[in-house]
């Protein structure tokens, strides 16, 4: 029987070439794009799950009090992890680690730059590094010791084992390494290349750092059986013990492999992060998998009446219609699984471009049992949610009326069918509208004023002989022609990555000083520079000797520090009274979707690790460049020379967003695809229903273009029924969910909706013309000659 039902199955694919083309191929979008959704899905969800202690680990947060609030943040201070390991005897190991960053690693004549991360030896114990050469315990031990990964490894000493060999960082640095690990998962926090002992060398800076620098990160694992709330309720109150001028901190442990998808706090409690993002492609995947199974629906049971008399002899012969719906679900179930195939072949080939396009990298999880016995189970469920509806209807046919060539009333059969068209449409509607108002909020996001001139800003790592020789590096560069201005910096214009508190100023209110105030570290030159407008004030100068205890503040801080004449205040910052020189208009430094926050620019040498240069607007780019990258191999040979655009840092910021507006196209591109397939089973099943009515109105001298206003109209209303839903969905998700994360929102425009309807209507005519001219064209002596 099985045997008889796949090869009845056969021939109806081969017999209906172009519907089973259409059939297959709209479930192989659907089922493709779904299994590449889901394996981001996948990726997400498995960040950070490979360590074999991942029920034990987590991250030490810090909770900081600042108006009324609570921020949550990952900055710890260095002597928290001895503290904690002291105090708590549930607490099995703590590892401290910097922030990574890149650095110049060199052997023999080989030299190129590795991100590298400080951290303490306790670190390879707790978490699952895997061992190439060399062994894990003890290997950073010695102050003088290096772990590198495997691609480092091969990078420097191809494929030679290189555990005793010593390398040089940034060109004066010796470390011996003593063991190559496997690179870490893409999806898990650390990536480094190179890791060395805490308080190495390197960086022996961190030693002397104390309780009021939150500046490091720090993992603790705790003992099996620990209870994580009996844990925190301890930690509320070890920085009072410890740092009674900083009690308002508070600490806690976070589940470490939690945090990828739940870093955003609110008032110390977690409220979301990267799962939403993992949710909207949930949401997006089983959306097109649902609307390539009604597509399925519509276009199988268009050709019900060529399958009629095939189910009223069946019937006539004895069949019953429990053995009818098994045939018909077979033959759903073996469409289901051809598309499975292909489905595979496309996610095989497009999986890698598909990951970036989302900035991620993506790979089939081929040796996962599990995931393939969950897209087979989408299969099977794919398969007989498509062929449900078929198979019940089709079966439903008595065996007296259709083989008298009555199959159906047409309103009872086109109705379950338009239902089903609305909801494509509705879903289309969505997408069409949700992917405007993205594009539409990163268009408005992105032309907001900056503070400053993004135009011709370049910006390199300050390294090597540049910070000391840097006046020098400066004039060469000026008399060569190739800048105008060039300034030192702490850290990149883009990016507020430091902040300070404990800053005191005349006329401050009760906890004020507590409030944590962006910084930034700079010498001279810095407001021309970067191209930021003076509102008062001057610029840090060479020649004003005293501006090495000087300040310049942003708008912001001078609204916060209530200052109405802000020149020559004094300002307690960095432990030193300083004299605020100038008053700059705020600048977009951190979130460009937050308002600006008060800021402290500090003339501080020492802390710099940037360097802006101001291009000469006279010179070609690439001229300037060249000039640039000359002048460098001058002062700093050892060392590459690298540098990026201000313009396309700042750019980067919108990444998310425009990820999610490609994405937003992309499904609405399919989603309109499919839709118009399923729209095309319903036309064309509607055609075939009237196909005598339509002889009948052209015999009594309807003309073509009456025909195909008559079958085209009640498919525009079905894209009109449909729209107000899809609208108010779209509506309701970006304005009510996505955009609450904006400060500065743009207005969902009436014109949207008005060019989403007009496009939805132009897309269901031209998708039904063809087969309303087809009909309206047909002789009506071959559709009347049985009557």
């Amino acid at each position: 029987m099985i045997k008889n039902y796949l090869k009845v199955a056969w021939r109806n694919l081969k017999r209906n070439s172009l519907y089973s083309l259409i059939n297959i191929g709209g479930l192989t979008i659907g089922m493709a794009v779904s299994f590449m959704l889901l394996i981001y899905v996948y990726d997400e969800f498995s960040f950070d799950k490979a360590n074999v202690n991942d029920a034990r680990l987590y991250k030490v947060l810090r909770n900081q009090p600042s108006n009324g609030e609570l921020f949550t943040n990952e900055s710890t201070p260095v002597p928290l992890a001895p503290a904690m390991v002291k105090d708590f005897p549930e607490i099995e190991n703590v590892a401290r680690t910097t922030w990574p960053y890149d650095v110049l690693v060199s052997y023999k004549d080989k030299a190129l730059k590795l991100n590298m991360m400080s951290a303490d030896s306790s670190i390879l114990d707790m978490y699952s590094f895997n061992p190439v050469y060399g062994s894990k315990k003890g290997a950073l031990n010695d102050p003088s010791s290096a772990v590198i990964t495997q691609s480092a490894a091969k990078s420097l000493f191809g494929n030679a084992n290189p555990v005793g060999q010593v390398i040089k960082l940034s060109n004066q640095f010796l470390y011996k390494i003593t063991a190559v690990i496997k690179d870490n998962p893409v999806n898990s926090t650390f990536q480094f290349k190179v890791l060395i002992p805490w308080g190495s060398a390197a960086q022996s800076w961190v030693k002397t750092s104390g309780w009021g620098n939150y500046s490091f990160k720090s993992y603790a694992l705790l003992k099996p059986g620990a209870s994580l709330v009996r844990v925190n309720a301890k930690l509320k109150g070890i920085i009072a013990k410890y740092d009674p001028e900083n009690k308002e901190n508070t600490i806690f442990l976070y589940p470490f492999s939690r945090y990828h998808l739940y870093s955003n706090f609110k008032n110390g409690v977690a409220v979301g992060g990267a799962i939403e993002q993992v949710r909207l492609f949930m949401m997006l995947a089983i959306g097109i998998l649902i609307i390539a199974c009604i597509n399925f629906m519509n276009l199988s049971t268009a050709r019900s009446e060529r399958r009629s008399r095939e189910v009223g002899i069946r019937k006539a012969i004895g069949a019953r219609r429990g053995g009818l719906v098994m045939q018909f679900m077979g033959e759903s179930l073996l469409m289901a699984f051809i598309s499975f195939l292909f489905a595979l072949i496309i996610v095989f080939s497009l999986t890698g471009q598909f990951g970036a396009i989302i900035h991620t990298e993506l790979s089939v999880p081929y040796a996962n049992v599990f995931a393939w016995l969950a897209a087979l189970a989408v299969v099977v469920v794919t398969g007989m949610l498509a062929g449900s509806y078929p198979a019940i209807f089709l079966s439903s046919f008595r065996p007296v009326k259709v083989l008298k060539g009555q199959v159906a009333s047409v309103k009872s059969a086109v109705a379950p069918r338009k239902v089903l068209v609305i909801i494509q449409f509705a879903f289309a509607t969505f997408l069409i509208l949700s992917s405007l108002f993205i594009y539409k909020q990163i268009i408005f996001i992105k032309n907001r004023p900056v503070g400053y001139d993004q135009q011709g800003l370049v910006e390199m790592p300050d390294e090597g002989n540049l910070d000391k020789q840097f006046e020098n590096f400066r004039r060469d560069l000026i008399s060569a022609g190739a800048i105008t201005d060039a300034a030192l910096t702490g850290n990149s214009i883009s990016n507020n990555n430091s902040s300070s508190w404990g800053i005191k100023w005349q006329g401050q209110l009760p906890g004020e000083d507590k409030l944590p105030i962006d910084q930034i570290a700079v010498t001279y030159h810095f407001v021309n520079t970067y191209g930021l407008k003076l509102v008062e004030g001057r610029d840090f100068s060479e020649a004003y000797p005293a501006d090495s205890a000087a300040i310049i503040l942003n708008q912001s801080a001078v609204k916060l520090m209530r200052f109405k004449e802000p020149l020559n205040q004094i300002v307690k910052y960095q432990d030193k009274n300083c004299r605020v020189v100038g008053v700059v208009q705020d600048f977009v430094w951190g979130s460009p979707h937050e308002p600006v926050k008060p800021a402290i620019i500090g003339f501080i040498r020492g802390w710099t690790g940037s360097i802006g240069l101001r291009l000469n607007p006279a010179k070609p780019v690439t001229a300037s460049l060249a000039i640039i990258r000359d002048v460098c191999k001058k002062y700093n040979p050892e060392y590459p020379f690298e540098y990026k655009f201000v313009d396309e840092k700042f750019a980067a910021k919108f990444t998310d967003e425009q990820t999610l507006g490609k994405m937003a196209i992309s499904f609405t591109c399919l989603a309109i695809i499919i839709s118009c397939l399923g729209l095309f089973g319903l036309a064309s099943f509607s055609a075939e229903q009237r196909r005598k009515e339509i002889g009948i109105r052209k015999v009594l001298g309807a003309s073509i273009s009456n025909l195909w206003m008559n079958l085209s109209t009640e498919f525009v209303w079905l894209v009109l029924i449909a729209f107000p839903f899809g609208a108010f969905f779209s509506w309701y998700m970006v304005s009510r969910k996505w955009m609450v994360g904006f400060t500065y929102r743009t207005e969902l425009s009436w014109w949207v909706f008005l060019a989403t309807v007009v496009m939805s209507l132009i897309i269901c005519i031209i998708t039904v013309s063809w087969q309303a001219v087809k009909a309206a064209l047909a002789n009506p002596v071959k559709s009347l000659r049985s009557e």
